[in-house]
Order: C-alpha cells, then sequence, then structure tokens
C-alpha cells in the first residue's frame, strides 16, 4: 500500500500553487496593459518612458514584487494549515480513510478559496483586469445579492478554519492566524478612524467661533447632469438638497477647464494668464510669485488654520507652499502612475484594499487614481475624523476635492453597476462616479451639522470644470467643458436663489474676501466680488459679466468620454519627465509652442468670440468666428459677418488681455 501524501510535499504543492497563481495574474496584467495600450500604434517615445520609469523605481518595483511575493506565499501557508488541521479532524473522527485524503482536501480546500476569491473580486471590482471576462454577470439588479453571497463564502471559509485551529493546532498557531486575519479583516472597518473620534470628543475643547470658509470641489461636475437641473437619473440627492439653501448661480464658467488652472484660479481669483498656470503638470517656475492664494491671505493675514483635502494627484498638484498648512492627498509623481495602474491581483484587491494596505502599498493611500479597486470610504472618513481637528481651531479654511467623476469614471462596486440600465449609456459610467462624489458630499455635509460646523461657516459649492463627450479643456465650442456648478451657503443663512449673471471662478476670491469684511481691492485680483448678487441686489453697474476662456493644449488630451486612451498616449507622452524624485511635469522646451496652440475666446451671456490658432509647420493664421449663444448654444454658425461691431469689440477685449500672446495672429 502507498504511503499517503507526506507534509512537506504538501506544503511544496501549496506555495507552487500560490506562486502560479500570481504569474498567472503578473501575466494577465502585463498582457492586459499591451492589449490597452497597443489598440494603435505605440511609438518608441512611449516605450522609452516605460523603460525611463521603470529604471528610476527598480528598488521600489523590486520591493513591491517582493511583498507581493511573501502575501501569496502566506496564504499558501495558511491554506496549507487549512488541509493539514481538516485532515487531523477526519484522521480523529475516523470519517474517512484513504490515502489519498490529503490530496482530496488540497483540491477541494484551494479549489473553494480561490473560486471564492475570484467570485468576491469579480462582485466588488468589476472593471479589474483579473476578473473583467465575467464582469456581465454583475448588474444593478442582482449586485446586493451577490455581494452577500460572495460574504458567505468567505465566512464559511473562515468560519472552518478557525474552528480547526482552536480545536486541533497548535497555541502559536492559533494566536499568529487569529492576530492575522485580525488585522486583515478589521483594518477594512478603518479602526485608526473610529479611535481618532472618540479621543477627539473626549479630549479636545471647541473653540471654534467662525466664520470658517469652506470649498467643496466635485471634479467634472457637468450641472446638467444633477437632479437640480431637472437631470432624469438620481446622481446628486445630496446636491439636489443642500442646493435648495444656497443661492445657486445658474452661468458660472472656469477660464479654464482643467484641473490644476482651474483650482489655482479658485485660489488666487486670477486668470491663467495672469497667475502663469496654463495647463496641468506645469513646471513651478512658470506659476507668477506675486500670485497669492486665498490660502494664503486667510492663514497669514486673518489667522486662519488651513487645509486641503483630494484624493487624486494626477493632474492636481497643490502644495503647502500655496498656502495650506495641513494637506492629505495621494501620492504624487510616476510611482503614482506606474504602479497603481499595474497593480491588480486577488488577494491584494480582497485582503490589502484597506488602510493596512495602504501602509504596505503607500500608492494605494486614498488614490482614486488607482481607479479599478478604488473605494471613497477611507478618504471620507479620514476627511471627517479631520473635522474633529478642526473644531480645536478658532476658524479655519477647508478646501476639498472630490475626484471620482473624472475620466475614466471606473471605481470600486456598486457605482459602476448604478445606471448600467440608464437610457444613454454613453454616460452610465460618469453618472455612477458623480454619484459616488454625491454620497461623499452627503456625508460632509451631515458631519458638518453634525459637528456645529455647518451654520457658522461659508460653504462653496462648485466644480472645477465641467465635461462633455469629447472630455474638458480640448474645445471652446463645447460650452459644457467650461460651465460649472457653483453655490454659496453664507453663515446662518439657509435662504434658495438663483443668480442668471454671467460669473465666474476668479470670482471666488474676492467674493470671500469680502464676505469676511476685508477689501479685496487691495489683492491683485482679476475676479470681482459677488456680495452684491448673494445679497440679492440687481444694481450691475461696475459689473464685468464676461469672461476670458482658453483650451488646454491641443495635444494633451484629457480623456472623456468619446477619447481613447491610445490617443492620448499616443499626441501627449513625448511632452512630459519625471525629475530624480518621480515628480511629472511638462518638458520646459514645449512651454511657448502649447500657449501658441490654445484656443482662446471671450463670452458674455449673449455672445462667444472664439479664436482657433492654424499652426502647420512654419505657417501661422487663426480662424475667429462669432457666436449667438441665445439663439445658436452649439456654436455652429458664425455670424461674425452679421455682426461685425460685436465681433471688432470682443476681438480688441480678448486681444487686450493676451498682449503679446496673439498679436502674431492679428490682422
Amino acid at each position: 500500500m502507498k504511503r499517503e501524501f507526506s507534509n512537506k510535499k504538501l506544503l511544496l504543492y501549496s506555495i507552487f500553487l500560490y506562486l502560479l497563481l500570481l504569474i498567472l495574474e503578473l501575466a494577465l496584467n502585463v498582457f492586459s496593459f499591451i492589449n490597452k495600450y497597443s489598440e494603435e500604434t505605440v511609438g518608441s517615445t512611449f516605450l522609452s518612458k516605460i523603460n525611463e520609469s521603470f529604471n528610476l523605481l527598480k528598488y521600489d518595483i523590486a520591493f513591491y514584487l517582493s511583498i507581493l511575493i511573501l502575501i501569496y506565499v502566506v496564504f499558501a501557508l495558511i491554506n496549507y494549515k487549512y488541509v493539514e488541521l481538516s485532515y487531523q479532524g477526519l484522521k480523529q473522527k475516523k470519517l474517512f480513510q484513504h490515502r489519498l485524503i490529503k490530496a482530496y482536501l488540497f483540491i477541494a480546500i484551494n479549489v473553494y478559496f480561490i473560486l471564492s476569491l475570484y467570485f468576491f473580486n469579480c462582485v466588488s471590482y468589476p472593471h479589474s483586469n483579473i476578473t473583467s471576462f465575467s464582469a456581465f454577470l454583475i448588474n444593478q439588479g442582482n449586485y446586493h445579492i451577490l455581494k452577500i453571497i460572495a460574504f458567505l463564502l468567505f465566512l464559511i471559509y473562515f468560519t472552518g478554519f478557525f474552528y480547526l485551529s482552536f480545536k486541533y493546532a497548535k497555541k502559536i498557531v492559533r494566536i499568529s492566524t487569529l492576530v492575522f486575519f485580525g488585522l486583515i479583516l478589521t483594518s477594512h472597518f478603518h479602526p485608526i478612524y473610529h479611535l481618532k473620534n472618540i479621543y477627539f470628543s473626549l479630549s479636545t475643547r471647541d473653540n471654534n467661533k467662525g466664520p470658517n470658509v469652506i470649498i467643496i470641489g466635485l471634479d467634472s461636475l457637468n450641472p446638467k447632469h444633477t437632479g437640480y437641473s431637472g437631470y432624469i437619473l438620481d446622481t446628486t440627492p445630496n446636491l439636489d438638497i443642500v442646493s435648495e439653501e444656497c443661492i445657486v448661480f445658474k452661468n458660472s464658467y472656469t477660464p479654464l477647464a482643467r484641473t490644476f488652472p482651474s483650482w489655482y484660479s479658485i485660489l488666487t481669483g486670477q486668470y491663467p494668464a495672469t497667475n502663469g498656470v496654463r495647463y496641468n503638470l506645469i513646471k513651478r517656475k512658470y506659476i507668477n510669485p506675486q500670485s497669492e492664494t486665498l490660502a494664503s491671505i486667510l492663514k497669514n493675514e486673518k489667522n486662519y488654520f488651513t487645509a486641503y483635502f483630494t484624493d487624486e494627484t494626477r493632474f492636481n498638484n497643490i502644495l503647502k507652499e500655496d498656502g495650506f498648512q495641513y494637506l492629505r492627498q495621494p501620492l504624487m509623481g510616476v510611482k503614482d502612475f506606474v504602479l497603481g495602474h499595474f497593480h491588480d491581483f486577488s488577494l491584494t484587491n480582497v485582503f490589502f484594499n484597506s488602510p493596512l494596505g495602504y501602509k504596505i502599498f503607500d500608492f494605494l493611500d486614498i488614490n482614486r487614481g488607482v481607479y479599478h479597486i478604488y473605494k471613497n470610504n477611507y478618504f471620507t472618513e479620514e476627511l471627517l475624523s479631520f473635522l474633529s481637528f478642526l473644531k480645536t481651531k478658532k476658524k479655519f479654511f477647508l478646501a476639498v476635492h472630490f475626484c471620482a467623476p473624472h475620466w475614466p469614471y471606473i471605481s470600486a462596486a456598486p457605482y459602476p453597476l448604478l445606471f448600467d440600465n440608464a437610457p444613454n449609456p454613453l454616460f452610465n459610467l460618469y453618472d455612477g462616479a458623480l454619484r459616488m462624489a454625491d454620497d461623499q458630499l452627503g456625508r460632509l455635509l451631515k458631519a458638518l451639522k453634525r459637528k456645529g460646523l455647518y451654520d457658522n461657516s461659508i460653504i462653496i459649492l462648485l466644480s472645477d470644470h465641467g465635461e462633455s463627450p469629447e472630455g474638458h479643456g480640448t474645445d471652446l465650442k463645447v460650452s459644457d467643458q467650461n460651465h460649472i456648478f457653483l453655490s454659496f451657503k453664507l453663515p446662518k443663512k439657509n435662504t434658495h436663489s438663483e443668480v442668471k449673471e454671467l460669473v465666474r471662478t476668479i470670482d471666488i476670491a474676492p467674493t470671500v474676501l469680502d464676505l469676511l469684511d476685508s477689501n479685496f481691492e487691495d489683492y491683485n485680483f482679476d475676479g470681482l466680488s459677488l456680495k452684491h448678487l448673494l445679497n440679492g441686489s440687481k444694481d450691475m453697474r461696475n459689473f464685468d459679466n464676461s469672461i476670458i476662456l482658453e483650451t488646454g493644449f491641443s495635444v494633451d488630451v484629457p480623456g472623456g468620454i468619446g477619447i481613447s486612451i491610445q490617443e492620448m498616449i499616443n499626441e501627449g507622452i513625448h511632452l512630459y519627465e519625471f525629475d530624480k524624485k518621480g515628480i511629472i511635469t511638462v518638458k520646459e522646451e514645449f512651454h511657448k509652442e502649447l500657449i501658441n496652440k490654445k484656443q482662446r475666446a471671450i463670452q458674455t451671456l449673449k455672445w462667444k468670440l472664439i479664436l482657433e490658432p492654424l499652426i502647420r509647420r512654419h505657417r501661422k493664421g487663426q480662424a475667429i468666428s462669432l457666436y449667438d449663444l441665445t439663439n445658436d448654444p452649439e456654436c455652429k454658425y458664425d455670424v461674425s459677418e452679421t455682426y461685425p461691431h460685436i465681433y471688432n469689440h470682443l476681438l480688441k477685449e480678448l486681444s487686450q488681455h493676451y498682449k503679446g500672446e496673439i498679436s502674431e495672429y492679428e490682422k
């Protein structure tokens, strides 16, 4: 009679199985990466950038792979122990005797665990590479049932393991496995957040007097996709409710529909041509050192404590030097780009996509950029916990940027599934991402009220830019890209009204200072105070109700519902570089060229004049067109010949704003 499987052989098989699983998932991620970026021709520039990134991150990558191997080996040991303990139980109770019983147990336990693992991945992360083949099985109707089944499968697994451990394992095994699984499972409930809340509630004093200033931004929010504006889907229930307590500006625009330039205009009250932030990932040397941010002014001159929270830094590089004493944001730079996009493994997705996992994989930390497995609750909970700290400050300025609605819109379930039966499937992922940001907004507003900070604060709710099927920052004829949501809630006032005058993001900083009874005219703002509009005044004298607009640069495709990622790579990769710290910026040699290629426009409520540069090799020219927004909001028909006086007047204003920048195009 042949001997039964030895424990040593069983252990080797178990380690081999899980290392094979890791290799297969690694290969799948590589294949997915190649397939994703090679549907169109990807040039040598892109490949050289990848090689350059790997050279910079070689030690990080080595550490990363070592941790992955360790995790898979640990689970191999756990499942080996599960088989051994199960065998001991059967043998002791004499329930089943066969020389291949260990082999049967090995197959049964590991198949059950791996299938449960993949099922959980499929339900939780429908856009994960490793489960994308089965994503069609998950939809809005069956998600919650399948989620319960996934939890039950793991509950059965862990219940059996803990029972066998207490029954048959040695003390050291019981303690070590309890500690290991205890850390993994409890970290998903974010105990540090709850402990912080308990600590602050017991040991801190409420010193807050206000008025506080709170700016809450929802990235890429198109106002047309809100219930407040009559959208057919329930994308923004929390925004809709709070809007009924605010003054809402129906015609609000950002001068440049890209994240960092738009936020810098919000904070400085200046046009991009004034503060120097003309595109995302611009080198800091081009930012005007004389441009003071609202955070700097409030901190240095008004004794405000200043803080900034965001869950993505791919395109928005706010730093402490911008006036913030506290910043909470993901890792910034090439490590975020490379490892964040590559990180997709069954065991890490299920067990280490949590605050514990953030300690091991730092590029995951509250990072919306790792979009396929992003869960918003940890970022939101840290923000809510921080409110208890802010209560200890006499007055504070808090800027919050929720980035969920930014392209490519996907995240952990259920949000990508919420509107999969929507009448316009082109926007279903975007609308789901918008609902994620709205849920975050709702939790923040409730916490502000619960902690007594809602009524004594100026709360500004806005989007940094809009969104269209073409993305944002690409075409000034598409008003949805620059049109934003903007509302103000004043301290101790919950009255609702709508303002139809045209306003700009550059008007926000001077308005805040005016509301705080500071002389905003002492600062170098391009914007004007909206205080008189907030107070219901109809006196529009001396109010400049026009806006200067410009695009990002023509080869910097931001993504969007109708833009392929290959187009973004092919057109833009050669523009970027990164320093020894991995911070990504646009190469200095392209700065002037990219500014010259911008579209520019001037817009009023009635008119929009657009200048489009035409650059073909060494030949330069321009196409200038005028549009009647009242009768032609989609800017299809040029009416410059019909209204030459309007055309000349607006062109003169546009030329004066940009001065030498467009003089070479003037007729």
